[in-house]
């Protein structure tokens, strides 16, 4: 269980107990080596209280902008723009031709069931069963199911098939796709959750936008169907299925009802109650824009939206989902349309019912077929899930889906740029994009420093500003900078970012703490660059500081952290890279980098300004090199052996070497 935050519990003494014996720090420790671990627990602590403050931000600015349909309708098309690009769906992918193939059909007596395939992207291949009702006198309503998490080898909708049973047997069309997480053709959800495919943050990806452009193909390839009147489509799903059929339905207005059954909640609750740790990647948009679940609710509105709770369920906290319940039920009234807003409380944990199906039934009835209630056939008898199978075993072998997060939002690389006017365009609009996201810090409290003042020379010194990373200490930031010959001519900084300890998080911390940013709109990192720029700003006004030579190192991603300081406070004379990564892959991770640029070309935002590696310069910086080489300075991204020199302004390698 992942270290909570809120209040000292078992599971957090036990973790701690286990991070000092695997660190060596237990009771008979160094009283630093107690000081540094108890920091790292603070940090934690302190890290999380304020990702709770701005959840509970988050959700209070959103019910102030749903508080009537004037004030909502005012910003709702600049949410609706800001929400399919949290999934990746801005601009819309191209329709491209959906390649159908029906590679069989079930007679079920009153019902048949085809076994469909379609690409929603050049070889991304989606399967599903479509459910047709044999008596139909005219066109009928659709429903796309989309399911959750329920594992089979012939995918997820082996697994719901009573949900298209029953729709089929009273009147329906339904669509049941598989997930790409549990579907004959391979891909993930579950990239942060449990495989440490942490870029997705980087690219801005999140397997939801890819469901959500499949339950859009699948509508366009319903419209096609004789049998479905396209004007009244539904969609539902369980869990997963939930998150879908919200999502999908708050950016595609031909979802004319919706029913999602256990997935709703508010950041706010989230975050109090730390639900990620039991969700899937799929549940979330990148909430670039800081939205809310409310949001969602509120794209909705005023079409009918059944929403359905369990008291038991810890994944969707009752307090959270009852604050939606009260703000969306005061939107929908405001609209006029108070019935067309439930919610059904029931007394279980996670889980689909058959009370649960019949009452979406009756919700698609009162609202797609304008019917009262009727008596309902909800018997159902599952087929063998093997039937149910598009591929039979064997999906195509061209198939793409296992790469789409690669390929879903991620921008190609700049080329080379073959002059200093089209370099000097691409910089403008790189960034403004890197300002945007990545915005001035807040009046926070200064992050932890130590400082050192010069103590040879006289005047005001140059000042070298070192990033600290996890598991680094005193001493070893003595040695580091004092460089080779102790030399103490230039006023030494260490910055500590929040987070950073001589201590480092636990790995699961660490990524709870990324997943759990992520959803009020940053990152560790992205939160950590406001540390750095913070302090960047107070030592240039420090007595004995020359602000106009100020020299900012830091090793791996510390230094990268260091790199886009200086892009943005751009009286920082010179970078120093350590070990530095060659991609946003390898981090930092900041939210949607790589939909923009990747780090040569983002270092090449310096030039003309001084760009040192220390020790090497690794081949994907000679990208770097060539737009520098357009401002007429390709030697001034370069190799350093020595720290202190570099602050002082010595950049060759023949000076006296017996300081």
């Amino acid at each position: 269980m992942p270290l909570l935050l809120r209040k000292p519990t078992l599971p957090t003494f036990l973790l701690a107990v286990l991070c000092l014996a695997t660190t060596g720090v237990a009771a008979q420790g160094t009283d630093a080596e107690r000081q540094a671990f108890q920091r790292m627990l603070d940090s934690r602590q302190q890290f999380h209280a304020t990702l709770e403050r701005e959840a509970q931000r988050i959700t209070q600015a959103a019910a102030q902008e749903l508080a009537d349909p004037v004030r909502w309708e005012a910003v709702r098309a600049q949410r609706l723009e800001e929400m399919r690009d949290m999934l990746g769906l801005l601009p819309w992918p191209a329709r491209t031709p959906l390649n159908l193939r029906v590679t069989g059909v079930l007679d079920k007596g009153s019902y048949v069931i085809e076994k469909i395939a379609f690409e929603s992207m050049p070889r991304v291949y989606v399967t599903g069963n479509l459910y047709l009702p044999k008596q139909r006198a005219q066109p009928v309503p659709a429903i796309v199911y989309v399911c959750g998490h329920s594992y089979s080898p012939h995918g997820d909708k082996a697994q719901y098939q009573r949900h298209g049973i029953s729709f089929a047997k009273n009147g329906y069309a339904a669509f049941i796709l598989d997930s790409i997480q549990i579907a004959e053709t391979f891909a993930l959800h579950h990239g942060l959750y449990s495989q440490e495919m942490f870029d997705w943050y980087a690219r801005g990806y999140t397997p939801a936008g890819v469901e959500v452009w499949n339950a859009m193909r699948a509508i366009d390839y319903l419209e096609t169907r004789a049998e479905v009147d396209a004007s009244r489509i539904g969609m539902t799903g369980r869990s997963g299925g939930a998150a879908m059929s919200f999502f999908t339905a708050a950016v595609d207005p031909r979802v004319k009802v919706v029913v999602p059954v256990m997935g709703i909640s508010t950041y706010a609750a989230n975050l109090k109650h730390d639900t990620q740790k039991g969700h899937c990647d799929c549940m979330f948009c990148i909430n670039t824009y800081k939205h809310d679940m409310l949001h969602q609710g509120a794209l909705i509105a005023p079409r009918p939206l059944l929403m359905a709770h369990g008291v038991k369920d810890d994944l969707f906290p009752v307090e959270g989902y009852q604050e939606f319940e009260r703000i969306i039920s005061r939107l929908y009234g405001g609209y006029g349309e108070g019935r067309k807003f439930r919610n059904i409380e029931v007394d279980t944990g996670h889980q689909d019912s058959d009370f649960l199906r019949e009452e979406a039934i009756r919700f698609f009835d009162e609202h797609l077929l304008g019917q009262p209630k009727r008596t309902l056939d909800m018997d159902y008898s599952n087929a063998d899930p093997a039937t149910l199978a598009v591929f039979a075993g064997q999906p195509p072998a061209d198939a793409e889906n296992y790469r789409i997060h690669e390929t879903f939002t991620t921008r190609p690389p700049s080329g080379d740029f073959a002059s200093l006017a089209a370099w000097q365009q691409r910089r403008v609009e790189l960034l403004a994009a890197v300002r945007k996201l990545l915005p001035d810090p807040e009046e926070e409290a200064l992050p932890r420093m130590d400082i050192h003042p010069r103590r040879e020379g006289e005047g005001k010194a140059p000042v070298l500003v070192y990033v600290a990373s996890p598991g680094e200490d005193t001493r070893y930031h003595n040695l580091l900078l004092s460089g080779a010959h102790s030399r103490d001519t230039v006023m030494r900084v260490v910055v500590w970012p929040r987070g950073v300890q001589e201590a480092p998080w636990p790995r699961i911390v660490e990524r709870d703490a990324l997943r759990n940013a992520m959803h009020v709109g940053e990152t560790p990192d992205s939160l950590r660059l406001r540390d750095v720029r913070r302090a960047l700003r107070h030592v240039a006004t420090l007595p004995g500081a020359d602000g106009a030579r100020i020299t900012i190192a830091g090793r791996g991603n510390s230094g990268i952290l260091g790199m886009y300081a200086a892009i943005l406070e751009p009286y920082v004379q010179q970078v120093i890279l350590m070990d530095a990564p060659e991609s946003h892959r390898q981090g930092p991770l900041f939210l949607n980098i790589l939909r923009h640029t990747d780090l040569p070309e983002a270092a090449a935002l310096l030039a003309p300004r001084r760009l040192l590696f220390y020790g090497h310069m690794p081949a994907a910086y000679r990208y770097t090199r060539h737009v520098y080489a357009l401002h007429g300075e390709p030697d001034k991204p370069d190799v350093t052996m020595h720290l202190h020199f570099a602050a002082e302004g010595q950049h060759g390698h023949g000076m006296a070497s017996g300081w």
